[in-house]
């Protein structure tokens, strides 16, 4: 099959988008998934805690961490920040299924994290030109109930490692739009800006991320950090 214009966007987009991210070995994806599994929530989040759900070492949790960008800190030592997700208020409200408000970085995050913590969310923003109300329920497997259903993401595409400044030199760029119109006007004062229909972004968000995404088991079924299978997966609801 010869990948259309579209498809070839989105392949290169999550591959820069994947290179561009902190390299990590089991133990750090472990770590990470249990820090967007509980902050997720909406509450601050304590090193002891994510040990405890990843099943690594307090110690080891606070190195791993404290080495990382993308990682930010209350004065108790809490996460309150980790790749994309934000308690302090930005522009983009997101709030998974039964947790409480809290928010995104930018336009992508919500399809790079509703994989990882395979939990429904919902999204709030606004155009950044027009101010335009976008909405959306963003589910594992894609966007339900997205209003107004024209939504474009702007993309850039990263050219070296993610760092310290990755809000700056990379979020300030993806961005939620009502329309490809307003989309396009914002675009054409800025170089390299690459522009997705909202089903298109998700897959961005969906390929670039999967080496956080939980393994799965020989059924198929994704397991959690201790190998169980989440309860979503097999239909135990108790």
């Amino acid at each position: 099959m010869i990948a259309t214009e579209t498809e070839t966007t989105v392949q290169n987009l999550a591959r820069a988008i994947a290179a561009a991210t902190i390299d990590i070995d089991e133990q750090g994806r472990r770590i990470g998934i249990a820090v967007y599994d509980l902050l997720a929530q909406g509450d601050p989040v304590t090193p002891a805690e994510i040990g405890t759900h990843a099943l690594v070492p307090e110690a080891v949790v606070l190195a791993t961490l404290k080495g990382w960008p993308g990682v930010f800190w209350d004065d108790e030592a809490r996460v309150v920040g980790f790749w994309g997700l934000a308690i302090p208020e930005m522009d983009h409200r997101f709030q998974a299924e039964g947790a409480k408000p809290m928010y995104a970085w930018c336009a992508l995050d919500p399809f790079l994290i509703v994989p990882v913590i395979r939990r429904p969310a919902r999204v709030e923003s606004k155009d950044a030109v027009t101010g335009e109300p976008i909405t959306m329920t963003v589910t594992p497997q894609g966007i339900k109930d997205l209003s107004p259903a024209t939504a474009v993401v702007s993309f850039i595409a990263p050219d070296r490692p993610f760092d310290f400044d990755v809000i700056e030199s990379f979020c300030h760029f993806v961005l939620n739009f009502g329309s490809r119109e307003s989309a396009e006007r914002w675009a054409a004062k800025r170089e390299g800006i690459v522009l997705l229909p909202a089903a298109q972004a998700f897959e961005v968000g969906l390929r670039a991320w999967s080496m956080w995404h939980a393994p799965t088991n020989m059924e198929g079924q994704a397991t959690d950090n201790r190998g169980i299978k989440s309860k979503e997966d097999h239909g135990d609801n108790g």
